[in-house]
């Protein structure tokens, strides 16, 4: 329980052990309120004085008819001895008057007198009343204040008694929760120190795996780069070999083209010196003539006019392949080689045939419908026969737009 409860218990007390003395002042101050009342409004009986008083005596009709009043017969006048006597007795009842009303002032007086003494006496009796009701009240009011004096300290003595109970409770709980703290720390403590050590195993694990995952991943990169070595040599070779074929070829070509072009300058020879002879012969001229019709006569191609023709047909096919070439693509990387069989018609004589695949099949593909699509197909100038068949290359760094 703590102060603020402790104080309006008190309070709520107080006002309970003042109830009595409340209506104790109440009832004294009723009783002095009625015996003031009752002072001032004291009567007394009044006395009765009797007083003798003269009249002359009343003149009445009489018997007389109709009422008609009838006039007394006039008084004698009185002798002297009679006037004394009344002025003798008029005197007395004066005189008596006076002391009668001397009589019934004195009454009065005492009357009053009486009535202040008891007022008097019924203000002292109302004072006394008064003061010992204060008195009472006083004391009432002392012992209250005792009473609750001993109240308070016996509440003061309770509450720092429930205090100090209070106080070894409290100290019995901070003590438990500082336990179950503790405990809980130790605990908490313990838990890390757990996680740690698990973190500490799954980071080791993670950095064994994370080292057995470099490893293979270096040593699956050196087998790629050995790989790759080994490719890039093998097409360094094969570059090599293929340059060495074309330039074998190339050399076989030209010795080729030299070698026509020295029977075209023989047989140019020839026929110079045959015209010569036959300006010299006329007839050997005729006999030398071969037979048929010239217009039969055709040159099969070599040298610069099969070149040429070849040029023809690439120039027709280039425009029609369609494909994106990458920057990153070199000369000879990618080669592709097909034979074709034209026709005196303009169309070829079966499909394409792959003499050579580059390696790249979208390249190849794109070639091959490229070819399809040239129509009609370049055929040789007059003069020249049709080959049976024409070796077309294409590289896909000439096709780069």
């Amino acid at each position: 329980m703590n102060d603020r409860e402790t104080n309006d218990r008190f309070r709520k007390e107080d006002r309970r052990d003042m109830v009595p003395a409340a209506v104790l002042s109440g009832c004294v101050h009723v009783i002095l309120f009625v015996g003031l009342f009752s002072v001032f409004q004291w009567t007394t009986d009044s006395e009765t004085v009797y007083a003798e008083l003269w009249a002359p005596e009343p003149v009445s009709g009489g018997n007389a008819p109709k009422g008609v009043a009838v006039k007394p017969p006039e008084a004698p006048e009185p002798k002297p001895n009679e006037i004394d006597e009344q002025r003798e007795s008029q005197e007395a009842q004066e005189a008596a008057e006076r002391e009668a009303a001397a009589q019934q002032a004195r009454m009065q007086e005492e009357a009053a007198a009486q009535r202040e003494a008891q007022r008097q006496e019924a203000l002292a009796a109302a004072e006394r009343e008064r003061v010992e009701a204060e008195k009472a009240a006083e004391e009432a009011r002392e012992a209250e204040e005792a009473r609750r004096a001993e109240e308070a300290r016996v509440a003061a003595e309770r509450a720092e008694a429930e205090r100090i109970e209070k106080a070894r409770q409290d100290a019995i709980e901070a003590e438990r929760r500082a336990e179950e703290k503790r405990a809980q720390q130790e605990a908490e403590r313990l838990a890390q120190e757990k996680l740690a050590q698990e973190r500490k195993a799954a980071e080791e694990a993670r950095l064994q795996a994370e080292a057995r995952r470099q490893e293979e991943a270096r040593l699956a990169e050196e087998k790629r780069l050995a790989e790759a070595k080994r490719a890039e040599e093998a097409r360094i070779a094969e570059e090599k070999r293929q340059a060495e074929i074309q330039r074998v070829a190339a050399e076989k070509k030209a010795a080729e083209e030299r070698r026509e072009r020295e029977r075209i300058r023989q047989a140019i020879r020839q026929q110079e010196l045959a015209r010569l002879n036959a300006k010299i012969d006329p007839d050997s001229q005729r006999s030398g003539t071969p037979s048929g019709d010239k217009r039969n006569q055709r040159q099969n191609l070599t040298g610069s006019a099969l070149a040429s023709y070849n040029a023809r047909i690439i120039a027709c096919v280039r425009p029609n392949i369609s494909i994106d070439v990458p920057s990153s693509t070199r000369r000879g990387q990618f080669i592709a080689e097909f034979v074709v069989r034209p026709m005196p018609n303009g169309e070829l004589a079966g499909a394409p045939v792959y003499a050579k695949k580059s390696g790249w099949d979208a390249y190849d593909s794109a070639v091959r419908n490229a070819i399809l699509k040239c129509k009609p197909f370049p055929v040789p100038e007059k003069g020249y026969n049709i080959p049976k068949e024409v070796r077309l290359r294409f590289d896909p760094v000439d096709d780069r737009h």
